[in-house]
């Protein structure tokens, strides 16, 4: 009776280092990611307007204008081609807009680009893709506006639209549709050019 009762004592004990252990297993592994579903990248997830802009991507904030963030996945000739088209539209409005570009690739692929295809505009790689999951870019390229201070002002919703679009929306976030308006919609100088050559030549 002694001898099951001692049996039985030591089962109980084993038991419960072996429970004990599990559980320190299972709380270890949760705080090391695993058991945990991973966000999924949809619009509901979206950052809240006023967040705050990735620390990383902070060194890229200029006084007086917005930022804005383009953020890509990995290179390809198609995303290439896309690429090259927002490095210039950024560089044609860098008076109204600083901007970087954010790619899920390699530092040194990009910075072999940037040097190949002469971008004037800085790139910054997020080979682990921290930044797309952090920004929430469900669709790829997406657009992010983010004032001076570091706080998101815009937010692109649709794939749909073009550089020009979104270059106009995040100014326009930033200060205002009066100033837009007036930013996009005047004529282009070598327009006032010919309007100022056609008035002399009817006088």
């Amino acid at each position: 009776m002694k001898r099951e009762s001692l049996a039985q004592a030591i089962w109980l004990i084993a038991a419960a280092v072996n429970f004990g252990l599990l559980l320190f297993l299972v709380n270890g592994l949760k705080a090391e990611g695993f058991f945990v579903r991973p966000k999924l990248m949809s619009p509901q997830n979206d950052p809240k307007i006023g967040s705050e802009i990735p620390n990383s991507l902070r060194s890229f904030l200029k006084p007086q204008k917005p930022l804005l963030v383009i953020v890509f996945g990995k290179c390809s000739e198609c995303t290439l081609r896309n690429l090259n088209g927002w490095v210039l539209m950024l560089d044609r409005w860098s008076e109204e807009v600083s901007g970087v570009i954010v790619a899920e690739e390699r530092s040194e692929v990009l910075q072999g680009y940037a040097r190949r295809f002469g971008w004037k505009i800085p790139v910054f790689a997020d080979e682990r893709g921290e930044i797309l999951r952090q920004l929430n870019a469900y669709f790829l390229p997406r657009a992010y506006g983010f004032s001076c201070d570091g706080r998101l002002i815009w937010v692109q919703e649709s794939p749909a639209m073009n550089e020009l679009e979104v270059i106009r929306s995040v100014v326009e976030a930033d200060k205002g549709r009066e100033y837009a308006q007036k930013v996009f919609e005047r004529k282009p100088k070598w327009a006032e050019g010919i309007e100022k050559a056609v008035k002399v030549q009817g006088r």
